[in-house]
């Protein structure tokens, strides 16, 4: 889930990229739709790495916990 959440985000700034910074001839709502949809992409991979770091927390704190 690691390495899909960080292709997620690492996508999701691509095309944040594309579409602030480009020159490319687009009618607002092209644009809007696809800044959006980037955004969408970006926040679901900081999400998914997120859970994982959640996980990665809880499955430390159990194995010290059983060492104890």
């Amino acid at each position: 889930m690691k390495k899909l959440g960080l292709l997620l985000m690492f996508i999701g700034i691509v095309l944040i990229a594309i579409f602030t910074l480009s020159n490319i001839q687009m009618t607002f709502n092209v644009w809007i739709i696809g800044f959006l949809f980037s955004m969408l992409v970006s926040i679901v991979g900081i999400v998914l790495l997120i859970v994982d770091l959640a996980k990665a927390i809880k499955a430390e704190k159990l194995s010290k916990s059983e060492t104890k």
